[in-house]
């Protein structure tokens, strides 16, 4: 529509608003979700929903939050107190420590003995033998009520704004106003509520529906501390990761303050604590699916003698030792978990860095042609549904492929099957504990499915060259097809003319 066919509305409009006005109070533009707008004035206003007194029809609607435009809705939501306006979570610098043992502690490193870094945390300052630290101490981000109480991250933020808060004016106001935000933050809301009041009497022109919505807010959070401390506790113990501990009394707090006028604050911080427990779930189920890899290949390495053993071990039992050792270790994160979850959010997930596995010396029992083949471009494959028989006759046909290589392996370890007549069972025993556990990673990770190659790199044999053979020369008594001297090619006997050590780089 033109602006020429829009004037008379306008005109209209503009004529009827000071007759709105008398009537409904103060007429204002309410944007809505569909983009359409709103002229009138808000009459009434719940957690839930607002009222407004239409400026065209003289009519009441009631309009919840949801249908408001987002932007809109935050700005009304923060003039009539819905929403808590205080700042981002406080965060500060500490000492991450690793231990021997994999576990680590996080805090602040105050000072160190011969035999003991002491490292401060919000409850205690805890003592920590040198000899069970791994490694030198990283600096990372933390919350800051992680590392230090309440009274001393409030005692901090009062020394850093001291000369501010003594000021008339607007100056004054503003300081103050940052630092009972920052109360608000650290769950102090007796010392909000009073930097607030602080606040509208330094400047009583600064911001006086949102100062005065946050004191109302403050003092409603201050009158009922106990109940702020249980969302402060955890808050506490999600900062900790101990999100067993956070649920537990996430539960707990419905049955103890079953009318509290905190329950949007437990909703957002049972969301908060949902959100930070599924984003640990997926960092640690890569993290200790890498390590469980790793262990396994280790410890299969030391208890299994046999190479055709190692090929059975490898054929499924590896991959369901994994999965299991994860879903154990996630546990404490999440105690109800359960494993087909678990290899859902390992499938689910996104980047993360390459690792790199190598056959080793031992490439060749692999047999040439696999020893030697490349990773081929996936082919597309027609989508099936996840249960349906499509999907199991695709696993089956992918179990029975492994099955049938791992057996072509162990008939090769049983027949003697190198390229010089080497016994592969044999071989395997001579090998180390450690080239057999790297066999062992890079076999599993190569043919399990479970994860992702991006690349497969051959390095040339460090004995032949790359050539599968050595050039021998023989010279005085030396005899070769009946002549003295002469040269003859001698296969090599560390790679078994395979030529390459084959490497994975995975993810």
């Amino acid at each position: 529509m033109s602006l020429k066919k829009l004037q008379p509305v306008i005109l209209f409009l503009l004529s009827a608003l000071p007759l709105a006005q008398e009537a409904a109070g103060d007429v204002e533009l309410v944007r809505l979700r569909d983009g359409r707008i709103l002229w009138g004035s808000i009459v009434e206003h719940e957690p839930d929903s607002i009222q407004v007194h239409r400026l065209e029809t003289d009519g009441t609607v009631r309009l919840p939050w949801s249908m408001l435009d987002p932007a809109e809705e935050k700005t009304l939501k923060t003039r009539f107190g819905y929403v808590d306006t205080v700042a981002e979570e406080v965060m500060t610098q500490a000492d991450r420590l690793t231990l021997t043992d994999g576990s680590e502690i996080v805090g602040l490193i105050v000072r160190r003995s011969d035999e003991h870094v002491y490292v401060k945390r919000a409850d205690s300052t805890v003592p920590v033998a040198k000899r069970l630290i791994s490694g030198a101490a990283t600096i990372v981000q933390v919350p800051a009520l992680e590392i230090f109480t309440r009274e001393e991250l409030y005692q901090q933020k009062v020394f850093e704004l001291q000369g501010a808060l003594q000021e008339e004016g607007t100056l004054g106001a503003q300081a103050n106003f940052e630092l009972a935000r920052y109360c608000e933050s650290l769950f102090d809301f007796a010392n909000a509520a009073r930097h607030y009041r602080f606040t509208a009497e330094a400047d009583p022109a600064f911001e006086p529906d949102v100062v005065s919505a946050s004191i109302a807010r403050a003092e409603l959070k201050a009158s009922l501390q106990e109940q702020v401390d249980h969302l402060a506790q955890i808050d506490l113990w999600r900062a900790r990761k101990r999100y067993d501990r956070a649920l537990e009394l996430v539960a707990t707090f419905p049955n103890l303050y079953p009318q509290s006028p905190l329950m949007d604050d437990w909703i957002r911080m049972r969301d908060r604590v949902r959100r930070y427990q599924e984003r640990e779930l997926r960092e640690q189920v890569v993290r200790r699916s890498h390590s469980w890899a790793t262990k396994l290949a280790r410890q299969a390495a030391r208890e299994i003698d046999s190479y055709e053993g190692v090929l059975d071990y490898l054929d499924e039992k590896m991959a369901e030792d994994l999965l299991e050792g994860v879903h154990k270790d996630l546990l404490p994160i999440a105690p109800d978990i359960e494993l087909p979850t678990v290899r859902r959010l390992w499938d689910e997930r996104t980047g993360g860095r390459y690792r790199q596995a190598s056959y080793g010396l031992a490439t060749w029992l692999l047999g040439k042609d696999k020893a030697q083949a490349r990773l081929e471009e996936e082919e597309e494959e027609e989508e099936v549904a996840e249960g349906s028989q499509a999907e199991a006759r695709r696993e089956l046909e992918a179990r029975l492929r492994r099955y049938y290589e791992n057996q072509t392996l162990a008939r090769q370890a049983k027949s003697g099957g190198g390229a010089l007549g080497e016994d592969p069972e044999t071989f395997w025993e001579s090998l180390n504990s450690g080239a057999r556990s790297s066999w062992i990673l890079a076999y599993f990770v190569e043919n399990s499915g479970l994860f992702r190659i991006e690349r497969i790199r051959f390095a040339p044999c460090r004995d032949c060259g790359g050539t599968g053979g050595k050039d021998v020369i023989f010279s005085g008594a030396a005899m070769v097809g009946g002549q003295e001297g002469g040269r003859d090619l001698v296969p090599c006997a560390t790679c078994h003319t395979v030529k390459i050590v084959r490497r994975v780089r995975y993810r």
